[in-house]
């Protein structure tokens, strides 16, 4: 890995090395000078020979030693979110690498990244937005209040430089992921991106990225809509298509997630090559193998990860009950101190 290189890498458990193996290769045919790695949030399977992906895979437990304290925590979504700031900390503080790129393990790169490497020059943090444009108040999904849940800005993709304020951000941004990283927006939690609404407001260097052709996806649809020219995509005829997030992909089936219904695939002839080639793609680089294979974190975590969400938030509703008892019975001089 040089450090004077642009890197790129992902998160993933076995069951989504096909995908992330389609990503690797689609980096690599688009930023050949651009490193990829892939840091295995699993224990390697003896049913895979992890040398025929001819990518480098790195277990996380090699770099981070809290990993099963975590794995009782989380479920496997919410650990592979968990451990990002570790990973960036990681690439930036032990590797020396000057800038780094996320990206989730279900993403295909079309372009050069070289527009993202650019704006690093520039700035220390950049984010892409769920949506850039209003959404009609149709009752269609996806709508506003959707991203209103689930955070201003998909962390499918994160850019960061190694500099203080990218550091300032890490350890900020980790407390969150490894104190309060579960999937629970009823609560205000999501993952890690709910926390990264703040960021702009919090740190310097800040770059909300509003390219469209960065970070399409299955809910910024209503803005987007796609043109070949020779073998490139463009965007609103005017942006190349530099990365699709095929987020909730079905393998060998034809169709968007089913918890959007703004659009179907039939309604959206522009979209079917790119559909149907990434899912080629995905199921010739071994899906059918890598799919069945359950994480060992998932398996032999369950039963202690139940008990331990129960604990934490039966805890946070006995807090709940006491102060809103303390509220009803303390001097009113002191009551406003509970408001």
């Amino acid at each position: 890995m040089n450090a004077n290189h642009l890197v790129v890498f992902t998160i993933c458990s076995n069951n989504y090395l096909a995908q992330a193996a389609v990503l690797g290769r689609s980096i690599g045919k688009n930023n050949p000078n651009t490193s990829f790695q892939i840091f295995l949030c699993d224990t390697k399977s003896s049913e895979i020979d992890y040398n025929l992906l001819d990518l480098e895979v790195t277990e996380v437990s090699s770099i981070e030693p809290e990993i099963v304290q975590l794995a009782k925590k989380y479920n496997i979504v919410e650990l592979n979110t968990a451990v990002k700031p570790a990973i960036f900390k990681y690439l930036f503080n032990l590797k020396g690498i000057e800038k780094a790129i996320y990206l989730d393990p279900d993403t295909c790169v079309f372009d050069s990244l070289a527009i993202i490497d650019e704006e690093l020059d520039h700035h220390s943090i950049i984010f892409t937005p769920h949506i850039l444009t209003p959404i009609p108040r149709d009752g269609k999904t996806p709508d506003e209040n959707l991203f209103l849940n689930f955070g201003s800005f998909n962390l499918g993709f994160l850019a960061l430089k190694n500099d203080k304020n990218s550091s300032d951000l890490l350890e900020w941004w980790k407390a969150h992921t490894y104190e309060n990283g579960f999937i629970m927006s009823e609560k205000g939690i999501f993952v890690d991106q709910l926390p990264m609404n703040l960021a702009p407001i919090f740190f310097d260097g800040v770059k909300v990225l509003k390219h469209f052709g960065c970070n399409m996806a299955p809910w910024n649809l209503h803005e987007r809509f796609l043109y070949k020219v020779g073998e490139k995509y463009i965007v609103n005829s005017s942006e190349n298509l530099i990365f699709y997030h095929f987020s909730s992909f079905t393998v060998d089936r034809s169709i968007l997630p089913k918890w959007l219904n703004r659009f179907i695939l039939e309604d959206r002839s522009d979209l079917v090559e790119i559909y149907n080639q990434y899912n080629a793609n995905v199921v010739s680089s071994q899906f059918y193998l890598f799919s069945k294979i359950v994480s060992s974190y998932s398996l032999i975590y369950e039963e202690q990860r139940e008990i331990n969400r129960k604990l934490k938030w039966q805890q946070t509703s006995t807090l709940k009950k006491v102060f809103g008892y303390l509220k009803k019975v303390v001097p009113g001089s002191l009551k406003n101190k509970f408001k």
